[in-house]
């Protein structure tokens, strides 16, 4: 996240809409770029506030390329960090669609493990597990920039939101319950990123930006990308953005103290051919517009 920068170096910032595996099949030289799998530098929050006390968010899970996997380069965790996601129950991590390419489970299985609980992957890495199966909503897609239709950076999606199974259940780590019904329009939410910094080079510190939900119609007048209203909910940070590596994080809503997962980072302002941090609206996927799907995959 940027201003709340989530996934700059070198001054740049561009999320490459391909998702993270089929980059990750097809190069050698991810790290000499600073993108990780080839979709996007990972993001992190520039001006939002770093996130110390692992009771605040122990549910924050990272998508990984697994060590030793062949095309990942050997280097630290925090380099090889991708998307981000939510565990929501002992064995169940949400996350973007858009994050898994066209990968078919077994390569998922082959390239990716997950990270929870992490507040400082270079130093607590987190609880570590396998992905067991993957479930992606039967109506995502990547929908083309009507202005830009050959840039894939300008696409936007719709219903992007996918749910990955664990091998394992994560104990003793607090999971982030579902949003059953829509935030209020106009009220606060804090989304959270890991990644890459343009201080630091490797912010790899858990990050938190406050953001305030907003009306779709309004929010879509401001890129050229096409905005399911369906399935797609807008927000604004305060001095926040999401941006490259954020994609699949968790905004959440709390109510009396109590957390609750509302959206899902699908899409920001390269829709409209700007770098990370320029101001704008970030697109999430509603989660209480997949509901019934999510309940389905969540066994409740």
């Amino acid at each position: 996240m940027r201003k709340v920068t989530v996934g700059e170096r070198s001054g740049r910032s561009v999320r490459r809409r391909a998702g993270l595996v089929g980059a990750a099949l097809a190069v050698t030289g991810l790290v000499a770029t600073g993108t990780v799998l080839g979709a996007s530098p990972a993001g992190a929050v520039a001006h939002g506030s770093e996130v110390r006390n692992p009771v605040e968010a122990p549910w924050q899970a990272t998508l990984v390329l697994e060590e030793g996997a062949e095309g990942v380069p050997d280097v630290p965790v925090p380099r090889r960090a991708s998307c981000g996601g939510a565990l929501v129950s002992p064995r169940k991590v949400v996350t973007a669609a858009h994050c898994l390419g066209e990968a078919p489970p077994r390569e998922l299985r082959r390239l990716l493990e997950i990270r929870v609980g992490a507040t400082q992957l270079s130093r607590d890495p987190g609880e570590r597990a396998e992905i067991a199966d993957v479930a992606v909503h039967p109506d995502y897609r990547l929908i083309p920039s009507p202005e830009y239709p050959d840039v894939p950076q300008a696409a936007s999606a719709a219903h992007d939101i996918a749910v990955l199974t664990l091998d394992r259940a994560i104990r003793g780590v607090r999971t982030l319950p579902v949003a059953e019904e829509s935030p209020r329009r106009g009220g606060p939410a804090v989304f959270y990123g890991h990644g890459l910094t343009a201080s630091s080079g490797m912010g790899d510190v858990l990050r938190r930006g406050v953001y305030r939900t907003g009306a779709e119609s309004r929010c879509a007048a401001e890129t050229p990308a096409v905005v399911d209203g369906e399935s797609m909910m807008c927000g604004r940070g305060v001095r926040a953005q999401a941006c490259s590596g954020d994609s699949g994080g968790p905004l959440v809503e709390y109510s009396r103290g109590r957390p609750r997962l509302i959206g899902v980072f699908s899409f920001g302002m390269e829709t409209a051919g700007e770098p990370c941090g320029t101001s704008g609206p970030d697109f999430f996927t509603d989660v209480a517009a997949t509901h019934d799907w999510l309940s389905a995959r969540l066994g409740r």
